[in-house]
């Protein structure tokens, strides 16, 4: 699919892409936020469409790949637009090398901060949680499930006050504020 394509040509490619199980109105909600994303492509928020050209022409340099855009409201009523999967971006973002990138919520309470992380497939002691500053990095040693994610916190944490607990591939971690 080419991003220089008309709008009917896109959502027709669209269509033949999604197939006949998705129903009429999901597949006009699909294509009205792809043209929003769209939009926004040129002034930095999202990705290169030229990525995603590539990766489906030649899907075996990164096999399997997972890509996904996480977009909810933030607390200023502006939308935020998160990046996840295995699909290399930004060197700051996703790090060298096949880890996947797991679906991240950082929910702020008033005296503590709760990070819960998607870690499907992984073993309590293949989990490492470090926290150096207003980061807390996850990393999963994995071979089939290399996961690897840095969060930048809302606000400074007490590093010995942590707690974790993971529980059907669920990762929970409570970070008191300092």
């Amino acid at each position: 699919m080419s991003w220089d394509d008309s709008a009917d040509e896109r959502r027709e490619k669209i269509r033949r892409w999604f197939g006949d199980f998705l129903p009429e109105e999901m597949l006009r909600n699909i294509e009205a936020m792809l043209d929003q994303m769209l939009a926004g492509i040129g002034d930095g928020t999202m990705f290169d469409p030229s990525m995603m050209e590539d990766l489906m022409r030649n899907p075996s340099s990164t096999n399997p790949f997972v890509f996904g855009v996480k977009m909810q409201m933030g607390p200023d009523g502006k939308p935020i637009i998160q990046r996840f999967g295995n699909v290399p971006g930004d060197e700051e973002e996703i790090p060298a090398g096949p880890a996947l990138e797991p679906l991240v919520d950082v929910i702020e309470e008033s005296d503590e901060i709760v990070v819960v992380a998607e870690l499907p497939g992984v073993e309590r002691d293949e989990i490492k949680v470090r926290i150096k500053g207003q980061k807390l990095t996850i990393h999963v040693d994995n071979p089939t499930r290399p996961y690897h994610k840095e969060i930048k916190l809302p606000s400074q944490v007490q590093k010995n006050a942590a707690r974790s607990a993971i529980r059907n591939g669920i990762l929970e971690v409570r970070l008191k504020k300092a």
